[in-house]
């Protein structure tokens, strides 16, 4: 988020807490885990003192010294500077240094003015947007609402290729008119306010223009307005980013960042205790325990929005008979697997939801324990109970199916091969693929891949009515599951004027993933930081840091 000194948001209806599509996965406002699903694990330091925390305690004292130079560890590289080309976690990280969004999100995750000094939603499928007049390039020209237009026409395009653009499915047209940019949708989509913060990043419409399919590219890298500017970038070693000295907002106190890819934890984690690596983003929750050890490091864990499921493809045999599913829910020890998995760090999901989503919309723990209670609850590890259920199916002998894991995430493989133990045992063989960050991803929507798949979500909003249209609906659905009754709940959910209203609508719809099992719901994780001890996220760290331009909260300890 960008702390800004301008009005606060004009709007005529509640948008604030509206649900989102598919960011920070490559769908809608959710993001494919990818290389930064694993968290926390046991704080020693700045720990959230609460599950349905998205943001850590209170930071330490500091001071507004200025930092020359802050190098910051990400698990995976930073796939293209263009939200286009890649939407990963560690790629968003990146981009939110040198590219505005419309808008920005709070550590809350509600909405903020950025390029956007104000905004209206004055009919239901109208937006406006007000552009701020002091906003510039990087090479001194205006950001105009014509540039504004453009960084979102390109995500519509009908030859856009972007994985963000399913959760501008709904949008009609985009056009700019003096300082003003209006989307027209077409039909009422209240997820469609996040956006702006999620996917709408401002790049200048005739540098674009000019790079062409280099857009993005470490040779051209793009022409954005943020407080920083792409000094150097390589897929291979990370990126460089200077301040510009003319941003229209506040400047980060930090001069210089330098994002490294560092794939293992533990050579992270002595690149920190040797001062040569300041901040470390998404360290894996099972690594947490060497780094919560380290006097040099102080950790922060904060719940949010990633969430873990295993998808069975219900089109194909023999996922599309349920008590195969059924056989796989009590074939997964999930809550056995959560110390070893997640360092403790991590609850078992009861629903395909974040739970961090329900309980803030709730705000009453005894009213959520009683939407929970209202619900199917998910087979619990049973050997027994998943014979008898494989015995009810068409392959009461057992069959043999693929199981890809992505390298790169550490819990993903151990569960796998868990998972396969467990199967055995019941005439079934899963074989554990070990495969890259890019083909988990295109596995999940490729209808020739394995139908058995693990999937890593983050959540790009608060809102609880985010996720089941997408996974559930025609977005990104990597189950295939869908029948007539269930996409009238999901048209309802996603036509919820508010998050407290989508909570009695939500409940038909998860029952009946908790019924049907197209995914077996898994965990709840939280998210980790590793800083080192020169430093302090100012405000405490939280979940919704994937969005903003987190340099503005570095300071330096006193």
């Amino acid at each position: 988020m960008t702390k800004s000194t301008t009005s606060t948001t004009s709007t005529t209806r509640t948008i604030a807490r509206g649900p989102a599509l598919a960011c920070v996965v490559a769908a809608a406002s959710l993001v494919l885990a990818g290389c930064a699903s694993g968290g926390g694990g046991g704080g020693s330091s700045t720990s959230a003192s609460s599950s349905s925390s998205a943001s850590s305690s209170a930071s330490p004292s500091t001071n507004d010294t200025p930092i020359d130079s802050l190098t910051a560890a990400i698990q995976s590289p930073i796939q293209a500077m263009d939200i286009l080309k890649a939407n990963d976690v560690p790629t968003r990280r990146a981009l939110t240094l040198a590219y505005d969004r419309v808008l920005a999100q709070d550590d809350q995750g509600q909405l903020q003015p950025m390029i956007a000094e104000s905004w209206a939603n004055p009919t239901p499928t109208t937006f406006t947007y007000t552009i701020r007049s002091d906003a510039k390039f990087w090479d001194g020209t205006p950001v105009t609402a014509e540039d504004v237009a453009y960084s979102a026409q390109r995500i519509i395009a009908p030859d856009s290729k972007a994985a963000v653009a399913a959760g501008w499915g709904s949008v009609k047209s985009i056009a700019a008119s003096g300082n003003t940019v209006t989307v027209v949708l077409k039909q009422p989509d209240n997820g469609f306010a996040y956006r702006a913060a999620l996917d709408w990043f401002v790049v200048q419409k005739k540098y674009s223009e000019a790079a062409g399919a280099d857009l993005g590219s470490p040779t051209k890298p793009g022409m954005g307005s943020g407080p920083y500017k792409v000094t150097s970038y390589s897929v291979a070693d990370g990126a460089t980013f200077d301040l510009t000295g003319t941003y229209w907002g506040e400047e980060p106190k930090v001069k210089q960042v330098v994002m490294q890819t560092i794939p293992d934890p533990e050579t992270a984690r002595l690149a920190m205790v040797q001062g040569d690596v300041d901040v470390y983003f998404d360290v894996p929750l099972a690594a947490t325990r060497q780094f919560d050890k380290a006097s040099e490091i102080a950790m922060s864990y904060v719940t949010g929005g990633y969430n873990d499921m295993l998808s069975m493809r219900t089109t194909t045999k023999p996922f599309d008979d349920v008590n195969v599913r059924t056989a796989m829910a009590y074939l997964s020890d999930t809550a056995g697997l959560t110390q070893p998995l997640f360092n403790g760090k991590a609850t078992v999901a009861k629903s395909i939801v974040p739970a961090i989503q329900i309980s803030s919309t709730i705000n009453d723990p005894a009213k959520t324990d009683q939407f929970y209670a209202g619900l199917p609850a998910i087979p619990s590890f049973d050997i027994a109970k998943a014979k008898e259920a494989l015995a009810k199916s068409s392959v009461a002998g057992g069959f043999t199916v693929d199981l890809p894991v992505d390298t790169t995430q550490p819990w993903m493989s151990p569960y796998a091969q868990n998972l396969a133990q467990n199967a055995k045992q019941v005439g079934i063989t899963i074989n554990v693929k070990n495969v890259s960050p890019a083909d988990w991803g295109a596995g999940l929507s490729d209808p020739n891949a394995s139908p058995l798949q693990l999937l890593a979500l983050g959540a790009g909003t608060p809102s609880p009515s985010e996720l089941p249209p997408v996974i559930l609906g025609t977005i990104f659905n990597p189950s295939g599951y869908t029948t007539p009754e269930l996409t009238k709940q999901l048209d309802a959910l996603a036509a919820a004027p508010t998050a407290a209203d989508t909570i009695p609508l939500l409940t038909p719809v998860l029952t009946t993933a908790n019924t049907e099992l197209p995914y077996i719901p898994l965990y709840d994780e939280q998210t980790a930081l590793a800083m080192g001890k020169d430093y302090v996220w100012e405000g405490g760290y939280s979940y919704w840091a994937i969005g903003q331009t987190w340099p503005e909260y570095i300071r330096s300890a006193s």
